[in-house]
């Protein structure tokens, strides 16, 4: 961590410390993660009580953004309300990107008594679910398989929106496989490719074939990358037809899921 990094926090902690309503502070984001670079802002979470975050849902203000409290040029503090009921429901059944959020997370104070309740609420958040990882691989590598035909109906068409688009979620769905398979949290778009490349285990030469994909997604490109990831593991498949699994995850999920399959 950078020394105005340590300065801002500093500061950060005494400002949410002066207000009563404030329960806890946690540090988040790139720094909490260890990815931080000088100019990174500084990522935290703002626990208020239940009936208080409750409101706050209500009129929608649950973020705040602040340069004032950072003690270098172009940072800012960029802050999210939460509870602790919520941080219990992300724990108990959040999706991974949720669940990766609270990776190296540190509480910066708790008024809760005791104060490590907050410090155990958080502790076991960002670590990967074995309990239905067998099924998400399943609809991953069913995701895997139309996105393979999307390409292929992009170039048909000619259409570079679908191309592009079908080549992108060609590499989720085959690095959501790989990190599966090494039992890691998915993080969401921004750290993706960046944890992708940690995973111990993974095809070799997967990270080019990432990067080819997605700079230049021609059929050589993107059905190497597919037979690549498909033969890498005998995957879990599905004992329906891809079509039907497909079909509930992305055209019928808003009826049967709560979590879009991106984000299981």
């Amino acid at each position: 961590m950078h020394d105005h990094h340590k300065a801002s926090i500093a500061k950060i902690t005494a400002y949410f410390e002066a207000d009563p309503t404030v329960m806890g502070l946690i540090l988040t984001g790139s720094i909490a993660h260890g990815f931080d670079r000088a100019d990174s802002d500084v990522d935290v979470l703002i626990v208020v009580s239940d009936d208080d975050f409750a409101r706050r849902l209500e009129t929608g203000n649950l973020t705040m953004v602040s340069p004032d409290l950072c003690t270098y040029e172009g940072g800012f503090v960029d802050a999210k309300y939460t509870c602790l009921s919520l941080i219990n429901q992300t724990a108990e059944k959040g999706s991974e990107p949720a669940r990766w959020a609270y990776d190296g997370a540190q509480v910066l104070f708790s008024r809760f008594d005791p104060p490590n309740i907050l410090q155990n609420a958080i502790k076991n958040i960002a670590s990967y679910q074995t309990e239905g990882k067998e099924n998400r691989i399943m609809r991953f590598r069913v995701q895997l398989q139309i996105w393979r035909w999307y390409c292929s109906e992009g170039r048909k068409k000619n259409n570079p929106y679908l191309l592009n688009l079908a080549a992108s979620k060609l590499v989720l769905f085959g690095g959501r496989l790989i990190l599966a398979h090494n039992e890691m949290l998915y993080p969401f778009h921004k750290w993706f490719l960046r944890l992708l490349g940690d995973a111990p285990e993974k095809p070799e030469g997967f990270m080019d074939l990432v990067d080819r994909v997605i700079r230049d997604p021609t059929e050589a490109n993107t059905e190497h990358f597919f037979e690549v990831v498909a033969n890498w593991k005998e995957w879990a498949t599905s004992p329906n037809r891809p079509g039907a699994l497909y079909m509930v995850d992305s055209e019928l999920n808003w009826l049967y899921l709560q979590t879009p399959v991106d984000d299981l």
